[in-house]
């Protein structure tokens, strides 16, 4: 039973990269805006100017993103680096906290691993779905999964 939920992890990989893929959309804008700059001769302004179209397009900065410009010859790391206002450090990564946690997302996650195993679980699985869903959405073991105030 083990194995089974084990191998469904590379099902819960690949559902946690859709969630930040880029779109289609997205990804013909990245090429046409990367496009009209040179990559060997990028000044400060545009690397801002880059930096503001993709913001503009809901586009942010990922692995997807970075793998993407440098199949296009541009370095995502020295564009952001050349983007910020000199001395200024890159904002800190966002805190994985129960408050930055989408409670649909974790209801729908629930629902998806429940109905491909209801009819499987054992208590040991049940830990196992519990502990993926943990690491998932960034819960240490004595996080709640529900906000149940009044």
């Amino acid at each position: 039973m083990i194995n089974s939920i084990g191998s469904s992890s590379s099902f819960m990989t690949q559902q946690s990269n859709q969630v930040s893929a880029l779109t289609t959309e997205q990804t013909d804008f990245v090429k046409e805006t990367l496009a009209e700059f040179d990559a060997e001769n990028l000044s400060t302004e545009d690397a801002q100017s880059i930096q503001a179209a993709f913001e503009e397009q809901g586009i942010s900065p990922t692995k997807e993103l970075a793998d993407l410009m440098s199949e296009l010859e541009f370095d995502a790391k020295s564009i952001g680096d050349a983007g910020r206002p000199e001395g200024q450090r890159p904002p800190p990564p966002p805190q994985n906290s129960l408050e930055s946690v989408d409670t649909d997302e974790v209801v729908s996650y629930l629902d998806e691993l429940l109905t491909e195993y209801s009819s499987q679980l054992s208590d040991e699985d049940k830990d196992s779905i519990l502990s993926s869903v943990q690491e998932k959405f960034g819960l240490s073991e004595g996080d709640s999964l529900l906000n149940v105030t009044a």
